[in-house]
């Protein structure tokens, strides 16, 4: 990735200045000329309209659940539908622009928001009570969406990601008699991380009195100059690690669990080099918990599936692309 111009003092100014996001028509919000947002955008390579003729383009707000949710979406024209996007721990929509690049290539819309303490959105960084939470956000924001975007509707999710449309699943869409959300694909979902039965000792000794922990080195891609992005250059990132969120991660496990399992068809993306889930015991559990969920693993492939190396990304591009793009 280009170097980043966009700084925390322009990202906190940006944040304040943002409506709430209304999925009509003719939305109002921030000018498309104000230059924060045209440094955010510019930054990030989120500006897709010279590639796109009469590409709809719209950033604002989302209040729900105590928090100010930064959400996002791309019309283009003679759109077949919308990929609903949900980002990972420590991710923000800012580095998911070669998603939306591929799902703008396959005529989708595209709706992507920052979760909690991410990125423009309001709460504590990278920090969160339950996983439910990230569910509850993800279900308000597609129920206002229904005006606006294109169906039928398909997810992807990136890690945390994966289990937010995981979480919202089983405790929202699998209870409806028409699912808000169709074909959905994990990239590396989270169950649990690597190296957790060290952790959990960790965690039971110390999270009374430790509110969050230094933020090691990035081993999350192959591609070293997006590690390079993400460890000294985007302002975006979190530095630390909330022991709360590791907390909510715990009781996640858990929860997922306890659930029944359910027949629902789904689309699991897995590097076999990825040293940030413990992705042998979280195949275990979807696939006892997924019977029919589809693995497709990627051979050497690391964690940051939709960032990783190019030969890397082109097989998880390939894959989703004749996944989503396929008659069912």
């Amino acid at each position: 990735m280009s170097p980043v111009s966009f700084t925390r003092n322009q990202a906190d100014v940006l944040q304040a200045a943002l409506p709430e996001l209304e999925f009509v028509a003719e939305p109002e919000g921030i000018g498309t000329d104000n230059p924060l947002l045209e440094s955010y955008l510019a930054s990030y390579r989120l500006d897709f309209s010279a590639q796109y003729p009469g590409l709809v383009h719209v950033l604002g707000m989302v209040t729900t659940g105590g928090f100010r949710i930064a959400t996002q979406y791309w019309i283009p024209a003679q759109a077949r539908g919308t990929l609903v996007v949900v980002h990972g721990y420590y991710d923000h929509v800012g580095i998911y622009d070669k998603v939306i690049a591929f799902a703008l290539a396959q005529r989708f819309a595209v709706l992507i928001f920052d979760l909690p303490g991410h990125g423009l959105s309001s709460g504590e960084c990278a920090t969160i009570e339950s996983f439910d939470q990230y569910g509850d956000v993800l279900e308000a924001i597609l129920l206002r969406a229904q005006r606006r975007l294109p169906s039928p509707w398909q997810a992807v999710g990136q890690s945390t990601g994966g289990a937010v449309l995981l979480n919202h699943l089983w405790r929202y869409d699998s209870r409806r008699s028409e699912p808000l959300l169709g074909k959905t694909a994990l990239c590396a979902p989270l169950i649990l991380p690597r190296g957790w039965t060290r952790g959990r000792w960790l965690y039971m000794l110390f999270h009374r009195f430790v509110r969050q922990l230094p933020r090691g080195p990035s081993r999350s891609s192959h591609d070293e100059n997006f590690i390079r992005f993400l460890d000294e250059e985007d302002c975006l990132q979190s530095r630390f690690l909330s022991v709360r969120w590791v907390g909510a991660m715990k009781n996640w496990d858990a929860q997922f669990r306890r659930w029944q399992p359910l027949g629902k068809p789904m689309l699991i993306i897995q590097g076999t080099d990825d040293q940030t889930v413990a992705w042998r015991y979280n195949l275990n559990q979807l696939q006892h918990k997924l019977p029919n969920a589809t693995v497709q693993l990627i051979d050497g492939a690391g964690h940051q599936l939709v960032n990783e190396r190019d030969d890397f990304r082109e097989q998880v591009f390939v894959t989703l692309r004749d996944y989503f793009c396929t008659l069912p």
